[in-house]
């Protein structure tokens, strides 16, 4: 019989047509991200950072770049920390090795840019700006000063 493969892929079509949609339409309806997703910007608690660099260490493609300075008590004290979102593999080796347990990923799941700079976060400021741990952190010396 001629033509019976077009009927039978219209049965097909007509058939999913009432079905239910399995499809989410992404900017309507937000997806469902398990427990265990990696994503977003790290999120800092500068208070509790102890500035020994085993996370930048632990980063494969050194995405995150922290600077300190030595108090007089002869602690190291964070001044900056950097996290270039558009290097990172998202592996969390940095969260696994850090021994005071200060970073953690946002969970944000839209997350994006125009250029490569806009996604490079000072991950201090951003504690400051969204209130995850409001702390004063000591600038770094300037020439000519000890620090």
């Amino acid at each position: 019989m001629q033509g019976k493969g077009l009927l039978t892929g219209m049965w097909v079509t007509l058939k999913e047509f009432f079905r239910k949609k399995v499809t989410e339409e992404y900017p309507d309806v937000m997806p469902d991200l398990g427990d265990r997703f990696r994503g977003g910007t790290l999120k800092l608690k500068p208070s509790k950072c102890i500035s020994c660099g085993i996370c930048m260490n632990a980063c494969p493609n050194g995405s995150i770049k922290l600077t300190s300075v030595k108090d007089e008590n002869n602690k190291r004290k964070l001044t900056t920390y950097v996290h270039d979102a558009g290097l990172c593999l998202f592996c969390n080796l940095c969260i696994d090795a850090c021994p005071v347990k200060c970073i953690e990923w946002t969970g944000e799941f839209a997350f994006s840019g125009y250029t490569r700079e806009d996604l490079i976060f000072d991950c201090i400021d951003l504690a400051r700006k969204r209130g995850y741990d409001p702390v004063e952190v000591k600038e770094p010396p300037a020439d000519g000063e000890k620090g």
